[in-house]
């Protein structure tokens, strides 16, 4: 499958479309967010930094260490805050084409990379990596050059997304079960099956998926692992990936497991009682759950008390063999084109990569800059966590960096065909479609998008 280096993918009539609505709502919102004016030298500087994490998870701090490192410079950063779904990145955006107050922005997808760079929402750094003498590989590793858009690169990344299992070791360890370190799909719902036991408001699941957050989970973390970063395509694009056997043999483990093994809660459960990972991991309802980023209420003990030893384990794969790393790179921050402080927002940059990350640390959020100490990196991923967070696996799943990710290249239709899977998907978990008959549904639906017919 082509990267995101190659030759561009065509956006659909949806993608323009927003865009076209997003100039004709630009002009107000540069009335109400108009440019800053361009600092006479000498005179401070403030620069707007906007990003999804809430102030007080990290940023705060972050703008408190630059602020004070270059405070003799009369250099500051000021965080603003946007949520990171559809609505707060439509308002970013909208900013963007506007030429309103932003200096540098965070992305979190590779779909709305794209779309930003290609665009003309954030600026080629090509000329300052150069300048600066960067050598992105040494920095990130060579899976970077796959978040380049054209052959350029439009930001840089700052955070490793690499996840897994996350596990309550005490239940493991009392099970007589030691923590995976390379499982099959099989073998997860065995173990699963060996951790549940209880009726009704006592019972304990040996996994919960937290569907109800989002169902699409299982694709993201489990299927890529099998079929590499676009797990939901195939033929380049061209057509949807649901007839796969792994994505069917994928969706049924979940779905035998909260209607036939009872190893994890229901969807229409999840959903009606509105679990979370918090309400049942925390309180020990359940053994395992899908995702590290709990880290930051693993710590908090004070709304959160408890007393076993957290532990993760890479996610499990359809039959052992060659397989793809998940995780990737993050948190890509990049400067407005529109910015007036071009040279002292790549001075925030540079500066946030190599060194302010590490004030992101302690709430899960692991470097991809390559120059830190990785015992540093889990000393800061382990402060204030009272012994409550393994050591070893932590280290071994979420910060050593691995080879081979299932990093995502394909954007066509995204939204749509997303749109088909989850819709599917719960229809399969909540029994109104059975797990061969909503696939096939799936694909229909899913290529007759690509093929223009919807």
């Amino acid at each position: 499958m082509g990267k995101m280096g190659g030759a561009i993918r065509k956006y659909g009539p949806w993608a323009l479309a927003g865009v076209l609505l997003v100039c004709v709502i630009a002009f107000a919102l540069s009335l109400a967010n108009g440019p800053a004016e361009p600092a006479q030298e000498g005179t401070p500087v403030t620069l707007k930094v906007w990003g999804g994490v809430p102030a007080d998870a990290g940023p705060n701090r972050v703008m408190e260490e630059f602020n004070r490192k270059f405070a003799s410079r009369n250099l500051r950063a000021e965080y603003v805050y946007f949520p990171n779904n559809e609505s707060g990145n439509r308002r970013v955006e909208t900013t963007l084409l506007a030429g309103g107050n932003i200096d540098l922005y965070f992305t979190y997808t590779t779909r709305e990379l794209e779309k930003r760079a290609i665009n003309n929402m954030a600026l080629d750094l090509s000329e300052d990596i150069a300048k600066s003498g960067i050598n992105m590989e040494r920095y990130f590793g060579s899976d970077v050059f796959s978040y380049y858009v054209n052959g350029k690169p439009y930001s840089l990344p700052t955070k490793l997304d690499q996840y897994g299992i996350t596990i309550n070791k005490d239940l493991f360890d009392a099970a007589g079960i030691p923590v995976p370190t390379d499982w099959t799909f099989d073998e997860f719902r065995e173990i699963a099956k060996k951790l549940s036991h209880g009726e009704g408001a006592n019972r304990t699941y040996g996994m919960f998926f937290c569907t109800q957050q989002d169902i699409s989970y299982v694709m993201t973390y489990f299927a890529v692992r099998s079929l590499g970063g676009d797990p939901i395509y195939k033929s380049a694009g061209s057509e949807t990936n649901f007839d796969s056997p792994v994505i069917r043999d994928l969706v049924k483990l979940v779905s035998d497991m909260m209607n036939v093994d009872h190893s994890a809660p229901t969807h229409a459960d999840s959903v009606t009682r509105k679990l979370t990972q918090e309400s049942m991991f925390l309180t020990g309802k359940c053994a395992m759950t899908i995702g590290p980023w709990i880290i930051r209420s693993v710590k908090d003990q004070k709304t959160y008390p408890h007393t076993f030893t957290t532990a993760f384990a890479p996610y499990p794969v359809s039959s052992r063999g060659k397989n793809y790393s998940q995780g990737g790179l993050g948190d890509h921050l990049s400067i407005s084109p529109t910015s007036p402080h071009r040279d002292k927002a790549w001075e925030f940059l540079q500066w946030y990569v190599t060194e302010g990350i590490t004030y992101m640390v302690e709430g899960g959020r692991v470097p991809a800059y390559r120059g830190f100490d990785q015992q540093k990196i889990i000393d800061l991923l382990l402060k204030n966590s009272g012994g409550t967070i393994d050591e070893k696996t932590a280290k071994d799943v979420l910060i050593v960096p691995k080879k081979n990710y299932a990093i995502p290249s394909i954007t066509t239709r995204l939204f749509q065909i997303s749109s088909v899977m989850n819709t599917h998907l719960e229809k399969i978990f909540i029994g109104e479609e059975s797990v061969e008959g909503g696939l096939a549904s799936a694909k229909k639906e899913g290529d007759a998008w690509l093929q223009g017919s919807s």
